[in-house]
């Protein structure tokens, strides 16, 4: 399969086109793409669901003049995008992006069946927590913001009991600012129409994701959307072995030893599409920045979207701001790129307006300390740290060491994904699921590239040696597919056996529907006595 590059290229392929008859039937339309333009959608797709929440959330003297300085950041941070770190110009033909128009269509087409096919607005059978995207989505749209629950609109005897309480009020706590467009949408149109923008809004950020790879690994490939969708680790192999070898313990595909698991991207997408897409983006923006300093606005906004997955950025955003090719030519130029105000003073707002509009339910922790602690023998962990490692980390690394070992950023990715499973946060251990994100994409846009690379009839091996590697990285490939042809199994499965999803199983966190999702909603949506809080006393309308 041919593979295009796209940047830099435009002039050695009209110089080769000169001396060439032309063939119309074989030529392919090429649409130019200017980088600062690609790189400005990704970041307003990140950005305009801020504005949003700042608007509607907050009250409107401290939304409106944190909607100017976002504004006036927004604006430093697409002006600057093609300066480098002394903050020349470059040169833009230099970077902007050749793609045909074959690639546009089909990256557009995928990320629309994508969106569909993984669950977003609920149009097929949906895989786990649905039922919490649907009612947050619906709550936005149908109560007013912020969003405040009294507990006697709860009709269900059942919750009425499990909560304990027949009346007064609580806020409602999420990490929820991927639904603002849609839920804006359908205030004004109904629930119907939003639900139908969340599947587009959906799309335009996967479609995105798909350009920003791209763009990192400088060619348009089938791989990069390949790989979005069946990255994932080799969770085939413990699983092939626990059906030979019988295992008591609970476990999942993605959760073969306790305590600890990295989740396919399809998994990501089709549960938490609201984290998995913006911090896909994020990374993918961060690895084809020309300088560091937007850095603060570009992976602080992360923290909107998935408090998780920021713990899993910070090593990277550190390797990108000491990486070589990010320094200037003074030290003091480095320092001042560095602690840049754009970097300063989105990080500090982001951190103050989300910390304290999470901190307002902090109750939502429950469990949380050194992983070993959750093993009933703590010895245990050894064994099941090496086995997870071996399984989810090492088979990234060892394909590509050779092009990225001299790379800070590809060290810090696996650093990272070394010491997360160390430590555990909720029962299901959103830290090690969420916080991984950042690092597994890392690895994801480079093993597309990578995948790229072997499909390329260019690079066609010529050796024993090289039909070798390239057999063992698309074998490799092969085992990473199984998370995700299994659960595409169970969605295309149930909708033809015409199962039941739950995605009406909650309905309304203010009328919950069914009693058994009660006390989590209790305990990871709602904040008891919000009023106290700095948020809701400073900040919210």
């Amino acid at each position: 399969m041919k593979e295009v590059k796209q940047i830099g290229d435009a002039s050695k392929s009209k110089q080769k086109a000169a001396g060439t008859k032309r063939q119309p039937s074989k030529e392919k339309k090429i649409i130019t793409i200017p980088y600062p333009w690609l790189y400005a959608s990704a970041v307003l797709f990140l950005t305009i669901p801020l504005f949003m929440f700042f608007l509607g959330y907050l009250r409107l003297t401290i939304g409106i003049p944190l909607t100017i300085i976002f504004a006036g950041i927004l604006m430093f941070c697409i002006s600057d995008c093609l300066n480098d770190a002394d903050g020349r110009k470059l040169i833009k033909s230099d970077h902007d992006l050749q793609i045909p128009l074959s690639y546009l269509v089909g990256f557009a087409v995928t990320a629309l069946l994508l969106s569909f096919v993984s669950g977003a607005g609920e149009y097929i059978y949906t895989l786990q927590d649905h039922a919490f995207r649907r009612a947050i989505l619906r709550d936005l749209i149908d109560y007013d913001w912020p969003v405040i629950y009294n507990y006697s609109t709860q009709t269900n005897p059942e919750v009425v009991k499990i909560f304990g309480i027949a009346s007064g009020e609580r806020a409602f706590s999420y990490y929820f600012i991927y639904w603002m467009p849609a839920a804006l949408a359908g205030k004004i149109f109904g629930f119907g129409f939003g639900n139908f923008v969340l599947l587009i809004w959906n799309a335009i950020g996967i479609f995105l994701c798909f350009m920003t790879a791209s763009a990192v690994i400088k060619r348009f490939t089938a791989a990069v959307p390949f790989m979005f969708i069946f990255f994932s680790g080799l969770d085939v192999l413990p699983n092939l072995i626990y059906s030979f070898i019988p295992y008591d313990g609970w476990r999942w595909f993605e959760g073969f030893v306790p305590v600890m698991s990295y989740v396919s991207n399809f998994r990501e997408l089709a549960s938490v599409y609201n984290q998995m897409v913006p911090c896909f983006l994020i990374v993918a923006l961060l690895l084809m920045s020309k300088n560091t300093r937007s850095v603060g606005l570009t992976a602080g906004v992360l923290f909107a979207y998935s408090p998780w997955a920021v713990f899993g950025i910070l090593p990277m955003v550190a390797a990108i701001l000491l990486n070589k090719k990010n320094r200037a030519g003074t030290t003091l130029k480095t320092v001042t790129n560095i602690f840049s105000p754009a970097n300063i003073s989105s990080a500090f707002l982001l951190l103050l307006v989300f910390g304290s509009y999470y901190m307002s339910n902090s109750g939502a922790v429950g469990f949380r300390g050194v992983a070993w602690k959750f093993f009933d023998n703590p010895w245990m962990f050894i064994p099941a740290y090496i086995v997870f490692v071996a399984v989810e980390v090492l088979p990234f690394v060892i394909m590509l060491y050779k092009r990225e070992k001299s790379n800070v950023l590809f060290w810090a990715a696996a650093v990272t994904l070394l010491i997360i499973p160390l430590y555990r946060i909720t029962e299901m251990n959103d830290f090690t699921m969420r916080g991984s994100m950042p690092a597994l994409f890392f690895f994801c846009i480079g093993i597309s590239g990578l995948v790229g690379d072997v499909m390329d009839e260019k690079n066609t091996p010529k050796t024993k040696k090289g039909w070798l590697k390239s057999a063992a990285v698309m074998f490799t490939v092969i085992l990473m597919m199984f998370p995700t042809l299994m659960n595409l199994f169970i969605i295309f499965g149930s909708v033809i056996n015409g199962d039941k999803s739950d995605k009406e199983d909650i309905g309304s966190f203010g009328n919950i529907n069914t009693a058994s999702y009660a006390e989590v909603i209790q305990e990871q949506f709602f904040a008891e006595g919000y009023e106290d809080s700095f948020f809701y006393r400073y900040f919210a309308k």
